[in-house]
C-alpha cells in the first residue's frame, strides 16, 4: 500500500512540472483567473447598481397611495352660507384611504389656492380644527344674519353636465397658472429622491346640486275605477325633488369618477334656505317651534350630511380601488403605458 502511496505522488509531481513547462496551460490557467476575477467585479457591481435600481423601478412604478402620495383635493361648488365641505369630504376621503394604510390629505376649497405659503405648500383642510364650522356644530340653520342658498340649477341632464365642465375648467385654470398639465407631471417626477420620496396628485371634486320633478310613474299602483263621482282623489304632494352630482376628475392619472346623489324632497332643502324672519318657514313649522318642539331642520341638516357623504364616498371608493388596482386582475392592469400618457416619468408611476 506505501509502495502505491508513493507512485501516486511521483506521478502527481511530474504532471505539475510538464503543466508548468506548458506555455498553452499556463496561458489557459491566467484567462481562467481573469474570468474568476471579472465575475467577482460583476457580481459586486450588480449588487452596488442592479439592486439599487430594482428598488427604485418598483417605487417608481407602483407606489402605494399611502407610502409615497399626498392628494390634494379641489372642491367648487356653488352652495352658499351652509356649513363647510371641506371636513365632510376630509373624513370621507380618509376613511376610504385607511383601507391602504392611511395617508395625507389636504382639501383645499377653489379661490383660496394664492393664499398658501408657496405653490408647494398650499393652504386648505388637512384634518383637525381647520375648515371652519361643521354640519353638526350647533344649530347653524337658524342663523338669521346670513342668507343660505343651496345653489340648484333645473335638469338632471343639464345639471350633471354643468358639475363635469365645473371639475375639468377647474383643472384646466389650476394646471395652466403653473406651467401646464406635462409641467406639473415633470416637476414632481423631478422632485421625488430618496430623502423625499413623497408626491402630491392634485384631483378636482365638483358638486352641484340639481332640482327635478320626479316621476309619478315609479310605485304607480293599479288604475282605479270610478266608482262613484262623489269620491274626491286626495291631492297629492309635489314630487319636486334635489339632488347632487358629483364629479372627481384627475388629470395626471387621466380617471374621472361621478355618482348622483339619493334625492331628497325640495321642500325639505327650502327649509334650510328658509328665513323665519322673512316669513319663509311653513306656519305649522312656526307653530311647532314656538312650541318648543324639534325643529325639523334639525333631522334634515343630518339627512343632508348623510347624502353628501354617502355620494362622495362612492367616488372616493372608486378612484382610491382603481388606483390601487383593485379588480384589474394582475399587478400590471390599469396602469396605461409611458408612451401612451406622455407625460414623462409621472406616467410610470401613475397607477391608474
Amino acid at each position: 500500500m506505501f509502495s502505491a502511496a508513493s507512485a501516486a505522488v511521483k506521478q502527481a509531481e511530474t504532471l505539475a512540472k510538464e503543466i508548468r513547462g506548458n506555455e498553452e496551460a499556463q496561458k489557459w490557467a491566467d484567462q481562467v483567473r481573469g474570468r474568476v476575477g471579472d465575475l467577482k467585479g460583476l457580481s459586486t457591481d450588480l449588487r452596488t447598481r442592479a439592486l439599487p435600481t430594482f428598488t427604485s423601478l418598483l417605487q417608481h412604478i407602483a407606489p402605494p397611495i399611502s407610502a409615497h402620495e399626498r392628494l390634494q383635493i379641489h372642491i367648487t361648488h356653488d352652495i352658499l352660507n351652509y356649513p363647510s365641505l371641506d371636513p365632510l369630504i376630509h373624513s370621507t376621503f380618509s376613511r376610504i384611504m385607511s383601507q391602504v394604510e392611511g395617508g395625507d390629505l389636504l382639501v383645499i376649497q377653489r379661490g383660496t389656492e394664492s393664499r398658501g405659503r408657496s405653490q408647494s405648500e398650499p393652504k386648505g383642510y388637512s384634518g383637525g380644527i381647520l375648515g371652519g364650522g361643521g354640519w353638526s356644530d350647533g344649530p347653524w340653520w337658524r342663523d338669521e344674519n346670513v342668507k343660505r342658498d343651496i345653489g340648484a340649477v333645473t335638469g338632471v341632464k343639464e345639471g350633471s353636465r354643468l358639475t363635469r365642465v365645473s371639475a375639468e375648467s377647474y383643472a384646466k385654470e389650476y394646471f395652466d397658472r403653473l406651467g401646464g398639465l406635462e409641467e406639473v407631471a415633470k416637476r414632481a417626477t423631478e422632485t421625488l429622491s430618496e430623502s423625499n420620496p413623497t408626491r402630491s396628485s392634485d384631483i378636482f371634486l365638483a358638486l352641484q346640486a340639481i332640482q327635478y320633478q320626479g316621476d309619478k310613474d315609479l310605485f304607480a299602483g293599479d288604475i282605479r275605477e270610478q266608482t262613484s263621482e262623489s269620491v274626491a282623489e286626495p291631492a297629492e304632494e309635489d314630487n319636486n325633488l334635489v339632488t347632487f352630482a358629483i364629479y372627481l376628475h384627475d388629470p395626471i392619472h387621466s380617471l374621472s369618477f361621478s355618482t348622483i346623489s339619493q334625492p331628497l324632497p325640495q321642500k325639505w332643502i327650502d327649509w334650510l334656505d328658509a328665513s323665519s324672519k322673512q316669513g319663509g318657514l311653513p306656519d305649522s313649522i312656526e307653530e311647532m317651534i314656538d312650541g318648543g318642539g324639534v325643529d325639523p331642520r334639525e333631522w334634515v341638516a343630518e339627512w343632508l350630511e348623510e347624502v353628501l357623504g354617502l355620494a362622495i364616498g362612492i367616488v372616493a371608493q372608486q378612484y382610491v380601488a382603481r388606483r390601487m388596482g383593485v379588480g384589474e386582475g394582475g399587478l400590471g392592469k390599469g396602469k396605461r403605458r409611458v408612451e401612451e400618457e406622455g407625460i414623462g416619468g409621472e406616467a410610470a408611476r401613475a397607477a391608474i
